[in-house]
């Protein structure tokens, strides 16, 4: 590996870029600079040139970028060894950054760690799973995978769900939601022409996987509450649209929830997200016995074209931070041959 292939910064698929973007859906590691990579090519806060930079820990103002580069390489070859050996010192003591070592572990080594990369949330998660305290932070990586095994439902989970569950459970505390997102009215109001074929392929081409996206995270959310059997008693209704929604799910026993999945895309490249909803769903949504529990789930697509993000939106909410443009109507009618 060369240093263009390691660095980020040069508009490449390079390691970095792999480990940090590419891979994001894994595990989110962004938060600090590009320093965390031990050297990058790049601006600096105070210094608007582009080039190579390094942290003094792999390299001091006299060491040439060569130099710097094998020292990062080293460091990154040492880790993967001590992963492999399970040797936590090692791995504590190994100059690179927390989160991209705790990264690269969870990529190389994911039968033996989880993908959390945080130190803070690492030991809080851990803490409160009642994992003793622990002299080094890579152990308690190690530690909470092996507790995805001691459960009959998490054990056969993927790490990213269990990586999910434990934030939602242990640091958002918010199981009954989704990722939090702000939701408000288009800057720019638009009149675009409306296609009406393309409100039947979007249904078509991606509606369903949407659905079924949502309809597993649905059932891990009441899972994830204690609710496995109500899990089971989820009602799809798909194929019933008088409804006026997909799902009919719960709250918590006795409490129903109705649940209308969405796909959202943007309104061309810099337009506003958007869905389209039916009059008989808009109806239902604000009925008397309904508006309370309506949500909807807002599946969004990563650029491989596969469900990456769900947003859970309570109906009124929406309605009241978002553009209602109407675009389409059933008009029914019967005919008669005059007498």
């Amino acid at each position: 590996m060369t240093l263009d292939d390691y660095v980020i910064g040069k508009g490449t698929a390079s390691f970095c870029a792999c480990v940090e973007v590419k891979t994001r859906t894994w595990a989110n590691m962004q938060g600090a600079t590009a320093l965390k990579f031990g050297i990058y090519y790049g601006k600096s806060k105070s210094d608007p040139a582009v080039r190579y930079r390094f942290t003094q820990k792999f390299g001091d103002d006299d060491s040439t970028n060569k130099e710097v580069f094998a020292n990062v390489k080293d460091a990154l070859l040492d880790l993967i060894q001590s992963g492999k050996e399970l040797d936590f010192r090692a791995i504590d003591e190994n100059p690179l950054s927390q989160m991209f070592k705790a990264k690269i572990l969870s990529l190389y080594f994911p039968e033996h760690f989880i993908n959390i990369c945080s130190k803070d949330h690492l030991k809080e998660i851990a803490m409160k799973m009642g994992i003793k305290e622990q002299r080094f932070i890579s152990k308690y990586q190690h530690l909470l995978f092996k507790k995805k095994l001691e459960h009959k439902i998490t054990r056969n989970w993927s790490n990213p769900k269990y990586m999910s569950f434990l934030y939602a459970q242990f640091i958002r505390k918010d199981l009954s939601s989704a990722p939090a997102v702000i939701v408000k009215k288009p800057q720019k109001r638009n009149h675009p022409e409306v296609n009406f074929e393309e409100i039947t392929d979007n249904r078509d081409l991606i509606g369903k996987k949407s659905e079924e996206y949502a309809l597993n995270w649905e059932k891990n959310r009441l899972i994830g509450l204690g609710y496995s059997k109500l899990a089971e008693e989820i009602d799809d209704r798909r194929n019933r649209p008088t409804y006026g929604y997909d799902f009919l799910s719960f709250n918590a026993p006795g409490d129903e929830r109705y649940i209308e999945v969405k796909s959202i895309g943007r309104d061309g490249k810099e337009g506003a997200f958007r869905f389209f909803l039916s009059g008989n769903e808009l109806t239902v949504s604000n009925l008397s016995n309904h508006r309370k529990n309506y949500y909807f789930y807002l599946v969004q697509y990563g650029k491989d074209g596969e469900p990456c993000n769900l947003y859970v939106k309570h109906a009124q909410d929406l309605y009241t931070n978002s553009e209602m443009t109407p675009c389409a109507y059933v008009v029914r009618f019967d005919l008669e041959e005059p007498a």
